[in-house]
């Protein structure tokens, strides 16, 4: 009769966290920057600000009213 091997080789099932963790860092830093970027640059289209001198929108001429 044949002699019986154990087989079983444990799986080695955290070896993947480093790498999880650097996706989920870069993607915590995307959502900052993005943040970030979208509070300095964006204006609310009834903002008066937001057709500003040099925006390329036709400006009345002096001395119209609206």
């Amino acid at each position: 009769m044949a002699e019986y091997k154990e087989r079983y080789v444990p799986a080695d099932t955290n070896a993947g966290w480093p790498i999880a963790g650097g996706v989920i860092l870069l993607t915590l830093i995307l959502i900052g920057t993005v943040t970030y970027i979208h509070k300095q640059t964006y204006k609310h289209p009834t903002d008066v600000t937001w057709h500003g001198k040099g925006s390329g929108d036709a400006a009345r001429p002096e001395g119209t009213a609206h």
